[in-house]
């Protein structure tokens, strides 16, 4: 008589969350005496530090890498079982500018906003003057485009929000002067 095995097997825990800087863990597997089990990898940023293969109960110990980018899921299979890893978002977001200076005509300007790839922005105006003309959202490397109107008053400063940096415009004074007359006769006995 040939009796198959009769090896089943679990592991515990079967899921984890693990923040954007990365993270080291174990997964405990259990299963009946001589019965083998192996483990696998499906996410180049999770690897196996120990356990890759095993017999009866024992213990897999995993590395996960950070990141910069956005959100991701990976997953181990241990023992036939998956093992699932969520990692968190890192998107850190910079520009290429801080400032930029508008003429008091108005005009055009861009700036571009820098993160990994599939890391959400959007950009709006903080001013009535400044509107977004091309680029109020994007997702990972993009441009934004402005236009700031006339200035007939003096000074003004407004700002543009893009993934949660600032981008400040100020814009000269555009102030006009006239007289509402250009000269006066007075007698020679003078006069106010």
């Amino acid at each position: 008589v040939v009796q198959g095995q009769g090896c089943t097997f679990a592991i515990s825990p079967d899921m984890r969350s693990v923040p954007a800087a990365g993270a080291d863990g174990t997964v405990s597997v259990t299963a009946g005496a001589g019965c083998a089990w192996t483990t696998a990898s499906n996410a180049s940023w999770i690897t196996i530090a120990s356990g890759a293969s095993g017999s009866g109960n024992g213990d897999v110990g995993y590395k996960v890498a950070a990141t910069t980018g956005p959100a991701r899921s990976g997953s181990l299979t241990i023992a036939g079982r998956t093992f699932t890893v969520n990692q968190g978002a890192d998107c850190t977001i910079s520009l290429s500018a801080s400032s930029a200076t508008a003429a008091p005509g108005g005009g055009d300007g861009t700036f571009d906003v820098r993160t990994a790839a599939g890391c959400a922005w959007t950009a709006a105006a903080n001013a009535s003057w400044l509107t977004i003309t091309a680029g109020a959202s994007g997702n990972g490397n993009g441009t934004v485009r402005y236009a700031a109107a006339a200035n007939s008053g003096p000074q003004r400063t407004g700002t543009i929000a893009a993934g949660g940096q600032t981008f400040t415009v100020r814009q000269d004074a555009g102030c006009s002067f006239s007289l509402s007359s250009p000269s006066q006769n007075v007698g020679s006995i003078g006069g106010n």
